[in-house]
């Protein structure tokens, strides 16, 4: 295995990003980390030598748009991928082959693949504190797997869960909004992936809204939330998941 890899990973929230630096970590000594949900990222050219990770949350059982597009902004150069779904505890769906076919396209070989849990961005009670240290240890025991079959030569593209065509991927009807706390400081403006905040009135969000929670996640003042009807409408749906575990799944 290389000294290096290179992680690729879009984590609105934070949950994705632990199990990709998790998982870089473990496969290299000086893992490259590289945040696609920051539109502004540095996008380094093919190396058909040097492996990749994608980690990417699932929305509505699909890859959510940006980070689709970020994907295909990265050539691979026929160098060996690892494809990382990560999920709030329901289901991963058709991500993960979506993901798989996403990177065949860029011309990635998806020589392993991983269905990781982390706390469900709109419901933080749902796989709470996940990644925990079993996850963290069972993300070490994939990493070396992954090592062993890539260290191994010559790499088989990995068969993964999913249809074709993929699930239609609808995410609730629901948008972030602002409440009295907001100061306009615009942070969450200039975090959002998409651009769906206007920097002049960040206390609004736009129709290009993906829900990805980040404007949420990282206001300083907690001014940000679903609407109360959207609250509940989350609590009936995911509620019941709070008290389920869901197990990592991999493949090689």
């Amino acid at each position: 295995m290389h000294q290096t890899v290179r992680v690729f990973y879009f984590s609105p929230t934070g949950g994705v990003r632990r199990v990709a630096r998790a998982l870089g970590s473990a496969l290299a000594k000086a893992p490259e980390f590289f945040d696609l949900s920051d539109q502004d990222v540095f996008i380094p050219k093919a190396d058909g030598e040097l492996p990749a990770v994608f980690a990417v949350p699932v929305f509505a059982g699909r890859v959510p748009a940006p980070a689709r597009e970020a994907v295909r902004r990265i050539a691979g150069a026929g160098a060996p991928a690892v494809a990382v779904a990560v999920y709030g505890n329901r289901a991963f769906e058709d991500a993960l082959l979506e993901l798989c076919d996403l990177l065949t396209e860029q011309n990635f070989v998806p020589a392993a693949a991983g269905a990781f849990i982390a706390e469900h961005s709109m419901l933080r009670t749902v796989a709470a504190g996940r990644p925990d240290a079993r996850d963290i240890q069972e993300i070490e025991a994939f990493a070396a797997a992954v090592k062993a079959k890539i260290s191994g030569g010559a790499c088989l593209p990995v068969s993964v869960p999913g249809g074709r065509p993929y699930c239609a991927g609808k995410p609730l009807p629901l948008r972030p909004q602002a409440f009295d706390r907001c100061v306009r400081c615009g942070l969450c403006a200039r975090r959002c992936p998409v651009g769906a905040i206007p920097p002049d009135a960040p206390d609004k969000t736009g129709e290009t809204c993906i829900l990805c929670m980040r404007c949420v996640a990282v206001c300083p003042r907690q001014a940000r939330a679903l609407p109360p009807a959207g609250q509940a409408a989350v609590q009936a749906k995911l509620g019941g998941l709070t008290q389920v575990r869901r197990e990592n799944q991999t493949w090689l």
